[in-house]
């Protein structure tokens, strides 16, 4: 979920996440100069900076899961209805996927280091407000805040990480470790979600604070200081249009779910047709547009984000139905509910080195197809032990989608960040994918919520048709991997961290 560079070298578009990185992996632009000393010359320093940065992303990872294992003890605190309950997950994506380019032009124009800084006193005040909140309003407010602190947080400490190692193993190494830290917020989130929920549901957001504020005061320290500001031009008509079109999209698709009627959901996705075709048209003509259409036009990137939009909805919507399927279907305490998506995440973690071996051999398009071809069956296996009231087989399903989700999501980042058209804007092209996964969280969790909540039936057998129609993101996704070109995009395979920085710490 992370994705800001100088831009130095990809001037028609903004580079948030690793404009600098590529820079000066290339030899080219800004060398390592001052950024780099401190860890060169201070390990023990370099290391600090390290931790500290990793774990700004940690938090920001583990806040999915923490509150996915909550929804059902919120529900029950603040009487939310289901569809209500599932912008806690949505605000949190469309806010964070929205400004996501935004966050990292804004980290280039005014400083990555304060940008850190502004975001993470904006993710922990949020999560403050969020533990505080007595009912639903403030609390989904408090997620779209935390969203946006995130967008500001996320870009700016990849990109101090990235320019702070001026060589290339230094900066494979640091990678590597943030990755894996970041990485390891997806199962930390569910057991520790499920051991403070046991006492209250507020701590899932309290637990924010002290980290937060410990990570502020090193920032301080630890962080190397800002270049003079270079103020440029910042497309926020562009953010804020992107954003409120996929909202409205969501909130179609709420309504849909909660009334059963057609006229005021088509007047919303109306509403939302527009606002999005509002952001193309803004994007062709803005002086610095946050995202150059240009790149959609590459059959790779295009591919790519079309099937990170179904990968996205499958994953985080089948978080939610499995949570909600444990805790109010099978009695399980949140603790325990926690525990079980640790097979999942032992999936991800299974295939985390040899995918960025078998994806370059394989090509993207039939990595992407295998991954979505497992996804499908590990889907239809989930759904299928739901009904049978098997969680051996529920728990066996999660272990091969989480091998599902890490192949699809190195597989789809090779994709849309290699090719002639990425290489001159990388950095964009990367933060865009987070970004497309993002908003099809957002969408996948209100489709899958409204099924929920429109199917009749047990908890079981609701859970079952949700989660068979989370396998047809799947299948709609099998589809699009037919839009990415066959074979490598690069005669080069990639080295590791390569894969492993554009969405280090992405959802299993």
């Amino acid at each position: 979920m992370s994705v800001s560079g100088s831009g130095d070298q990809v001037p028609a578009a903004p580079s948030p996440g690793h404009g600098d990185a590529e820079t000066i992996s290339r030899g080219g632009g800004r060398p390592g100069g001052q950024l780099g000393k401190a860890p060169a010359g201070a390990p023990g320093m370099g290391f600090a900076l390290l931790l500290t940065l990793s774990m700004a992303q940690f938090m920001v990872v583990l806040d999915f899961t923490i509150v996915n294992v909550a929804l059902p003890s919120i529900q029950h605190g603040l009487h939310v209805a289901t569809t209500t309950l599932q912008w806690l997950i949505s605000g949190y994506a469309v806010a964070f996927g929205g400004f996501l380019l935004l966050g990292g032009r804004l980290a280039d124009a005014y400083g990555r280091a304060r940008l850190y800084r502004i975001g993470l006193v904006m993710f922990v005040v949020a999560s403050i407000a969020g533990g505080l909140a007595v009912e639903p309003g403030l609390l989904i407010t408090s997620r779209v805040v935390q969203g946006i602190g995130a967008a500001m947080l996320a870009p700016a400490g990849l990109s101090l990480l990235v320019t702070s190692y001026p060589s290339q193993q230094e900066r494979s190494h640091a990678l590597g470790v943030y990755g894996a830290i970041a990485s390891a917020g997806f199962a930390s989130g569910a057991v520790l979600g499920g051991l403070l929920v046991e006492v209250t549901w507020r701590l899932v957001f309290f637990v924010n604070a002290p980290v937060g504020v410990a990570l502020l005061i090193a920032s301080f320290r630890l962080l190397p200081p800002d270049p003079p500001s270079s103020k440029g031009q910042l497309d926020v008509p562009g953010a804020i249009t992107v954003t409120a079109g996929v909202a409205l999209l969501v909130f179609a698709v709420a309504r849909a779910g909660d009334t059963r009627q057609v006229t005021q959901p088509a007047l919303l996705f109306g509403a939302a047709v527009v606002l999005l075709g509002a952001f193309v048209a803004r994007e062709r003509r803005a002086p610095a547009p946050i995202l150059d259409l240009a790149l959609l036009k590459d059959r790779g990137i295009a591919g790519a984000n079309l099937t990170l939009i179904a990968v996205g909805a499958f994953s985080a919507g089948q978080v939610l139905l499995v949570t909600l399927y444990l805790q109010e279907g099978r009695g399980l305490s949140p603790l325990l509910t926690g525990l079980c998506f640790v097979p999942q995440a032992a999936g991800a973690f299974a295939l985390a080195g040899p995918a960025s071996r078998l994806v370059p051999a394989l090509g993207p398009r039939r990595a992407l197809a295998a991954g979505l071809s497992l996804a499908l069956l590990a889907l239809a296996g989930n759904a299928v032990a739901v009904l049978a009231g098997s969680l051996p087989g529920l728990l066996a399903g999660s272990f091969v989608l989480g091998i599902a989700n890490r192949l699809s999501q190195v597989s789809s980042t090779l994709a849309g960040t290699q090719g002639p058209v990425a290489a001159r804007s990388e950095g964009t092209a990367s933060a865009l994918l987070t970004a497309t996964r993002q908003c099809g969280s957002a969408l996948g969790v209100a489709i899958l919520s409204a099924t929920l909540v429109a199917v009749h039936g047990t908890t079981g057998h609701r859970t079952a048709v949700a989660i068979f129609v989370a396998a047809g993101f799947a299948l709609a996704g099998l589809l699009a991997t037919r839009a990415v070109p066959p074979g490598p995009p690069h005669p080069e395979a990639p080295q590791p961290h390569h894969l492993f920085r554009h969405h280090a710490g992405g959802i299993p």
